[in-house]
């Protein structure tokens, strides 16, 4: 085929209108083929309607935990001598640390056990966590100024209220492993639900059950989450008083002295971090074979996050001067622990028409590719499938006006035209001939009803489809959130802002940026909104950059957004949020 010739045909087919035809054949093998394969697609819908609930909206929904801590038995069964032996952790020379070049974090030779600390100073609770205080680090401070009246030239010292110079003092709050903390986890949906788990089912993070607590249950021990916090550990495989591995130079000077090994610092004086997870659930996956039981429960899984690093501290002031000069002296608190984290994972599902409606039309759709799937079959098994698929309405229309001529005009030419071999009669050729169009004639007649409907079916537009609308692979984006959350970008504006990836900050818009991926090319475009603060960007690990409202910048793999950025005087300065 010559190349003018191809772009002809081209032309022509972009030039033509393509209808749908019905044709039936008679042929036992692709029926039974079609209709198995619609049997089998509509099995295939009403189970996955059913059993994979795709006709309901489903959410993660919101977590709120409330956590009653109850130290009724801590410091019952404690002594200074039970805990001060060789591996105990009132034994500061087991306990010390001298520091290192690789830690960024002072010395702690000398730490001592205090069971005076209450356990209201060392804990405190939010619906988003918990904080259980192990160590505490105290250093008094005093301020003098040579002008006490105008407060001129004033310095601040590490001195007490004699004036006298004093070192921080560090101690571990003792037995504070042993408060028990309850807790109770609430889970909200944006369709005004708000309610407990009927059934929590404990897991550790060795992914093994441990034990499951009915809220509606008759023993009111096992109707919510309740553990020590050293139990509360052992789920996350972990224990305050193992040693934290955190990386020493090889110089460390904190060689035990049996072993030669580091005697790297305790998770008591270093602190812990562990999340816990609630996953929610209103539906039942399809292998339990319980499709209409919609009874909410929840996972709860506990894991370690801070393993081989000093978790940040919670520091606090305390004010101790005179009534007229309160801020004259007082004693700063570094307190380092348990710091529980809860988050909620899973779907929550309502039915919802809209939902199971389009639900319902992705199935039907999916009944055409059976006919699909036979008219591929039938064009490998007869040779006149695409002929009596296809039908070119040219044909027809020639053959239509060579009926009309030979009606009205007769046969168009003159029997002189013809030239036959010596004896061969004219006008038995010509008798001849009219009988082959007559009869050509009738058979057009006959097939005149067929063509009436003439043009592409819906078989073949399937195939073209196929074959003329083959793109490239897309690319699944998606925008990882500070806490770990994955925001998937579906290719069209999306917002994001407080609330998206753990962001709480009130300073950050629910509209703070606008997000569009490529999915074609794994890119994004982010656009500042108009808000009060200002947004940034890191592009390829480099520098924070501002990201003002109305600008914009095409971000790849590995590039970071910051929410929300406060542009200080050089890089060390910059902070970002979210």
């Amino acid at each position: 085929m010559s190349f003018r010739k191809g772009l002809v045909e081209i032309w022509e087919d972009m030039m033509s209108y393509r209808t749908l035809k019905v044709v039936k054949i008679s042929d036992k093998r692709l029926a039974y083929v079609h209709k198995s394969l619609m049997a089998s697609i509509l099995v295939y819908a009403t189970i996955t309607m059913v059993g994979a609930h795709t006709y309901m909206l489903k959410e993660k929904p919101r977590l709120y935990v409330t956590t009653t801590v109850d130290d009724t038995n801590r410091l019952s069964n404690w002594t200074l001598d039970s805990t001060s032996g060789p591996k105990g952790y009132c034994n500061s020379a087991h306990t010390s640390f001298p520091g290192d070049e690789f830690v960024p974090e002072p010395a702690y030779p000398q730490t001592r056990c205090a069971s005076y600390i209450s356990t209201a100073q060392m804990v405190s609770v939010t619906d988003q966590g918990a904080f259980i205080g192990t160590h505490m680090r105290q250093q008094a401070w005093r301020r003098t100024c040579t002008d006490e009246t105008t407060k001129q030239d004033c310095v601040v010292e590490n001195k007490d209220e004699n004036g006298v110079a004093v070192a921080a003092e560090d101690h571990f709050a003792a037995d504070i492993e042993n408060i028990v903390l309850k807790l109770q986890p609430i889970y909200v949906t944006s369709w005004g639900v708000s309610e407990p788990a009927h059934r929590i089912t404990v897991v550790n993070a060795a992914g093994e059950e441990v034990k499951e607590f009915e809220r509606y249950g008759t023993d009111s021990t096992s109707q919510w989450p309740t553990f020590t916090l050293k139990e509360l550990l052992k789920l996350a495989e972990m224990d305050i008083d193992a040693q934290n591995p955190i990386i020493v130079s090889k110089n460390y000077k904190g060689l035990d002295a049996e072993t030669g090994l580091p005697r790297l610092p305790l998770y008591r004086l270093t602190g812990i971090r562990i999340g816990v997870d609630f996953t929610f659930s209103n539906f039942r996956p399809m292998g339990q074979m319980k499709p209409f039981d919609f009874t909410p429960l929840a996972v709860m899984t506990v894991k370690a996050t801070s393993v081989g690093s000093f978790v940040t501290p919670r520091e606090s002031t305390i004010y101790s001067g005179s009534t007229s000069n309160f801020d004259s002296q007082g004693t700063t608190l570094s307190i380092r622990g348990v710091n529980i984290e809860f988050h909620a994972k899973g779907l929550m599902g309502k039915a919802d028409g809209y939902t199971g409606m389009m639900a319902l039309m992705s199935c039907l759709v999916m009944v055409g590719v059976a006919t699909a799937i036979v008219d591929v079959i039938g064009a490998f098994i007869y040779d006149s499938f695409k002929d009596d698929k296809i039908e070119d309405d040219s044909e027809r229309q020639h053959l239509e006006h060579m009926i009309l001529n030979i009606e009205t005009s007769g046969v168009p030419f003159k029997n002189d035209d013809f030239e036959f071999e010596p004896g061969t009669s004219v006008k038995k050729q010509i008798e001849e001939l009219t009988r082959d169009i007559q009869r050509q004639a009738t058979l057009l007649h006959h097939m005149s009803g067929e063509l009436a409907a003439a043009g592409l079916n819906s078989h073949t537009m399937h195939l073209a489809d196929l074959s003329e609308g083959v793109q490239s692979a897309r690319y699944e984006c998606v925008l990882k959130g500070a806490n770990g959350e994955d925001i998937f970008l579906t290719g069209g504006p999306q917002t994001v802002g407080r609330g998206h990836g753990g962001t709480q900050s009130k300073r950050i818009s629910h509209k703070q940026i606008s997000v569009v991926a490529n999915t074609h090319n794994g890119m994004a475009r982010v656009q500042g909104l108009p808000t009060k603060n200002i947004s940034g960007v890191a592009l390829g690990g480099g520098p924070w950059q501002p990201l003002g409202p109305e600008a914009s910048v095409d971000l790849k793999n590995g590039d970071m957004i910051a929410l929300l950025m406060d542009e200080g005087a050089d890089e060390a300065e910059t902070t970002v949020d979210g």
